[in-house]
């Protein structure tokens, strides 16, 4: 082998080196390469998992807090909802046993019917209805010297009394015919019921009481038609059942419809 000749195979032979040297870096460039893109992927899995963890572990805590506020709301509506009891044990005032009916916690007793009873749920009150009722004040009705309380209404409304550790109703409108309301006659207070309804007749009853069961006087007046049949014979006007002239009349009228008070 001549000097040519063994020139040509060490180059040959260094080319071939070069090439599997050159290979083998790229193969590692690729290990290397693949591992950290495995590594990115481990990463990213890793954080999607955190995070779901975190998400649940937020709406677990959330869930217990609407449990918790579910709960108590629960509580508060069973503590603010009035229980209603039959009877008082302890001896109460009369504004306190009001007060109680005032707020649902006892029933109130018609005084005509004992064993009929109602609550003040029973009343619309606050609604825009014909039909609703209000609370009104409470004032000595029956001159006892003790407050009675108005619910204010239709045909006057109702009067509630309260005795013997009970409430009772003291008086009631009652349609047209009898339209409740009080005034005052003589330095005392008159529950007083109302009849206008129909055309050429109105009438008035009044009750002074001292004591809501204890009725001590009575008084009416009304004008009507001295002949129903016959308009043009004129009115009549009646005191206590006595006929009186249209000056007593409309004098005794005014002195009580200036002292009336409405409790429709």
């Amino acid at each position: 082998m001549n000097k040519k000749e063994i020139t040509i195979l060490v180059c040959a032979l260094f080319m071939m080196l070069s090439l599997g040297a050159c290979g083998k870096v790229k193969e590692d460039e690729f290990t290397v390469t693949q591992q950290e893109s495995s590594m990115q992927v481990g990463e990213t899995v890793d954080l999607e998992i955190n995070d779901d963890e975190d998400t649940v572990n937020m709406d677990s805590e959330i869930k217990k807090d609407e449990d918790i506020n579910t709960e108590n709301s629960s509580i508060n509506q069973q503590e603010s909802s009035p229980q209603v009891v039959e009877s008082v044990d302890e001896e109460m005032t009369s504004e306190e046993l009001l007060d109680l009916f005032i707020n649902g916690s006892i029933d109130a007793v018609d005084s005509k019917d004992m064993t009929s009873k109602f609550n003040i749920a029973d009343f619309n009150i606050g609604s825009e209805g014909w039909d609703s009722y209000s609370i009104g004040e409470k004032i000595d009705l029956d001159n006892d010297g003790e407050n009675e309380l108005i619910i204010c209404g239709t045909y006057g409304g109702i009067y509630l009394d309260a005795r013997d550790n009970k409430v009772y109703t003291f008086a009631m409108g009652d349609g047209n015919a009898n339209v409740l309301s009080y005034t005052y006659y003589n330095g005392e207070i008159w529950i007083m019921y109302s009849n206008s309804m129909n055309e050429g007749y109105e009438c008035y009853h009044m009750e002074k009481y001292e004591g809501a069961d204890n009725l001590v006087a009575e008084m009416s007046f009304s004008a009507e038609l001295v002949d129903v049949n016959n308009p043009e014979a004129g009115m009549k006007y009646l005191l206590n059942g006595k006929e009186i002239s249209y000056d007593e009349y409309t004098a005794f009228g005014s002195k009580i419809f200036a002292a009336e008070e409405s409790t429709n």
